[in-house]
């Protein structure tokens, strides 16, 4: 795809102005304009810098310089690579010093890719396991075998998150999931309001009542880096924390 074609197919989706884009990039209007239509080519910097005003992903960036010419400049690294190794064992840190809660790391797919003593212990009573992706675990079965209690809620949660992401990253695969999980929902919502959404899990007959909170790398210049989330689980109170522990010291089953 050509600049000219992705910066008004950017802009557009945005729902942004020729006029809008020009003042958030300290342009001329007429420039973004002959941008648009060809009659201009950019610059590197420009180009960066309309991206900025639009906020565009890194990963889309690296598309927004080739389709201008230019080499992409951001790199993907392999997450065993030496590069991020000091990054992994944050991550690894993180989550170990989170037992006894569960905690993992996701991708921007939502592919589980690290965990916890407690967070694998969680996974494993709801028939997951790293590598799988829970976006679509959720998808074939929204209430996890039965496991997610407040499975409307949680899916019309994750619907929106997904919405929100899709239209971020401009990614219609992610935008298609977040469609066929609110198909799932259909959860009207009757104006009630919360302080937060929990999760809430039945597993090995305890139920656990989980509020998140997730971790990112605010300023990785590395795509794999800046796609990892980690989300940390929390009891929201005494009786999941009891049981949390409960289940952790449970023997294995054979």
């Amino acid at each position: 795809m050509a600049f000219a074609e992705t910066l008004k197919t950017w802009r557009t989706r945005k729902r942004m102005s020729q006029m809008a884009l020009a003042s958030a990039a300290e342009v001329s209007p007429r420039h973004v304009s002959y941008l648009e239509t060809g009659k201009a080519s950019p610059s590197r910097p420009m180009v960066l810098r309309l991206a900025d005003a639009l906020s565009v992903p890194k990963h889309a960036r690296n598309d927004w310089l080739v389709s201008a010419g230019f080499a992409p400049i951001y790199a993907r690294r392999d997450l065993a690579s030496d590069e991020l190794g000091s990054f992994v064992k944050i991550v690894d840190r993180l989550l170990t010093r989170h037992d006894p809660f569960p905690g993992w790391a996701l991708d921007a797919s939502w592919t589980l890719i690290k965990a916890n003593t407690c967070g694998e212990t969680v996974l494993t009573h709801l028939g997951l396991k790293l590598g799988e992706n829970l976006v679509e675990a959720m998808t074939a079965d929204p209430t996890l075998g039965g496991h997610l209690i407040n499975w409307e809620e949680a899916v019309a949660h994750l619907s929106h998150r997904l919405q929100g992401e899709g239209k971020t990253r401009m990614d219609a695969a992610t935008t298609a999931s977040a469609v066929k999980l609110t198909e799932l929902s259909k959860r009207k919502g009757d104006g009630a309001s919360t302080v937060a959404i929990p999760t809430v899990l039945q597993v090995g007959g305890l139920t656990l009542s989980l509020i998140s909170i997730q971790a990112l790398f605010n300023t990785a210049q590395d795509l794999t880096l800046a796609d990892l989330r980690i989300e940390l689980f929390y009891p929201i109170d005494q009786l999941t924390e009891n049981n949390l522990e409960t289940l952790l010291n449970a023997p294995p089953t054979s």
